[in-house]
């Protein structure tokens, strides 16, 4: 949560999508980051919790709002869209449903548990680059948190479509130690598969990541 908030920067206004106990939302305001934030959940009900917290803490500033993904912001002005603790073909579906409203955003803060792959893929291929990244562990989890904005470019190597190129840039220390846990995964999944004839094409995708991840290792 404290990297997802950190790298909100100044918003007038920001939006917490699917924003469930709604701490990211009251932290944006206690912590400047946002000077009104919009509280967004599918339910009253997924709203309770966010309210909760709100008259708890009497926080002003915050906008529960029952919204399907980015529905409810249309027509409002957001400078920041948040969209955190889903997966991450869930946060590009929610993305290309509302297109028109967070491309008009200045910012995409997205933290996917899983397919981040999928997910810059996505953002690269519909009008967005990639600003900046966070590798994040926390209980024995890495957490991919992916900072984005309106505007073409081109993606980078395949390798840090799945794993992040700004932390390898860095060469920060826990990239290497998420790296290394990968490249353990991804030697254990070619160890185990069977050499049969529908195997092929997936264990050559899986050798080439691996090499890919040997080759960064190797500069951090």
């Amino acid at each position: 949560m404290r990297a997802i908030v950190d790298f909100v920067d100044g918003a007038d206004t920001a939006a917490d999508i699917g924003c469930d106990h709604g701490r990211i939302s009251a932290a944006l305001i206690e912590k400047k980051r946002a000077k009104r934030v919009f509280a967004c959940d599918i339910s009253e009900q997924s709203l309770q919790k966010a309210k909760n917290i709100i008259a708890g803490r009497n926080i002003t500033g915050i906008t529960p709002l029952i919204s399907d993904g980015l529905g409810a912001l249309e027509g409002k002005t957001v400078g920041c869209i948040i969209i955190t603790g889903m997966g991450g073909l869930l946060i590009r579906d929610i993305l290309a449903a509302g297109i028109g409203t967070a491309k008009k955003a200045n910012q995409l803060i997205l933290g996917p548990q899983g397919n981040e792959y999928e997910l810059r893929t996505f953002l690269y291929r519909n009008g967005f680059t990639i600003k900046d990244e966070s590798i994040v562990k926390d209980a024995g989890h890495y957490y991919q948190v992916i900072a984005a904005a309106p505007g073409e470019g081109p993606p980078p190597q395949e390798v840090y479509l799945h794993f992040g190129y700004y932390p390898a840039m860095r060469r920060e220390p826990l990239q290497k130690e998420f790296l290394q846990n990968r490249l353990r995964e991804l030697e254990s999944i070619i160890s185990r598969a069977k050499q049969g004839k529908d195997t092929q094409e997936y264990l050559a995708v899986k050798r080439r990541l691996r090499d890919q991840v040997m080759e960064v290792l190797r500069c951090l």
